[in-house]
């Protein structure tokens, strides 16, 4: 086993359906190498993982989205535009997190870490489909151009970041709008609304939200779900980032197959056993 970090922080980063990755890292991570943070900052799908594992309760919620992946392939058409509105995936992300974590999973949860959900707020010119396009533009030009991990060019554009705190939120309905609010893309979610004004997927403003992270919770730990070339994983003190260890067959937009689902959890499973053995490096 590699002489890892006491990690005080940990970032679950956004990436749709890649964090069932995540969510089987996390799984065999944890227990090995001890984690116990302080604090975890979470984004877009990232926060839903977050929740259930910080519940305790990532078992039922993966049965959960296997039965409704399932049920959707018996009647989703292949090639579904991924952009298009679908209120029935909302509803089984929202219904995942709300049947899920009632009672006391959700007690579990706000006695954990302290659980950090971010999202962006579009500035006055931008609250717009068009404004959106402009934060996705951005994104694109992040991973092409700009820093591929912790992003720019939406903050250039004058997005802002809005954090919320699992441990304020009285009842899971209210934690549940939050992770949506975190994962709103206009116009696949309705625009959402957090402390009186709109906001849109933390993701536009930066995927893995690291300033959430303040230097007593350090160091950190921060959770991918798409490959980076080695060399911009590396070089920043203090912090750890771990990968998929090839690039995963499940889109961040898979709805209707179960089989990737598990095995995107299942490589999240090798994956953390061989980070827990021999490091991060083995990952990139």
């Amino acid at each position: 086993m590699f002489e890892h970090n006491s990690y005080k922080g940990v970032i679950f980063a956004g990436g749709g359906s890649r964090c069932f990755w995540q969510a089987g890292f996390w799984q065999a991570t944890a227990p090995a190498l001890n984690l116990t943070p302080d604090a975890v900052a979470a984004v877009s799908a990232g926060a839903s993982t977050a929740c259930h594992l910080l519940s305790g309760e990532i078992q039922a919620a993966m049965d959960y989205y296997q039965a409704a992946h399932a049920r959707r392939a018996q009647h989703d058409p292949p090639g579904r535009n991924p952009f298009w509105p679908d209120p029935t995936g909302l509803a089984v992300y929202r219904g995942a997190l709300e049947s899920v974590l009632e009672g006391e999973p959700f007690r579990r949860l706000k006695q954990g870490p302290d659980l950090r959900i971010f999202m962006s707020r579009p500035p006055d010119w931008a609250k717009s489909g068009l404004g959106v396009c402009l934060g996705y533009l951005g994104y694109g030009l992040d991973k092409g151009m700009g820093d591929p991990v912790h992003h720019r060019f939406a903050r250039r554009l004058g997005f802002q970041p809005v954090v919320g705190h699992a441990s304020q939120c009285a009842t899971v309905k209210e934690l549940t709008d939050l992770v949506v609010a975190s994962s709103c893309l206009p116009p696949m979610v309705p625009w959402c609304r957090w402390n009186g004004g709109r906001v849109v997927d933390g993701g536009i403003f930066d995927n893995a939200p690291l300033d959430l992270l303040g230097p007593r919770e350090m160091p950190a730990l921060v959770l991918l779900t798409r490959r980076y070339a080695a060399h911009e994983l590396r070089g920043r003190p203090g912090v750890t980032y771990a990968q998929p260890s090839k690039d995963l067959a499940i889109s961040k937009w898979e709805k209707a197959n179960p089989d990737l689902v598990r095995e995107s959890y299942e490589q999240g499973l090798r994956d953390g056993e061989l980070f827990a053995r021999r490091g991060p490096e083995a990952l990139y």
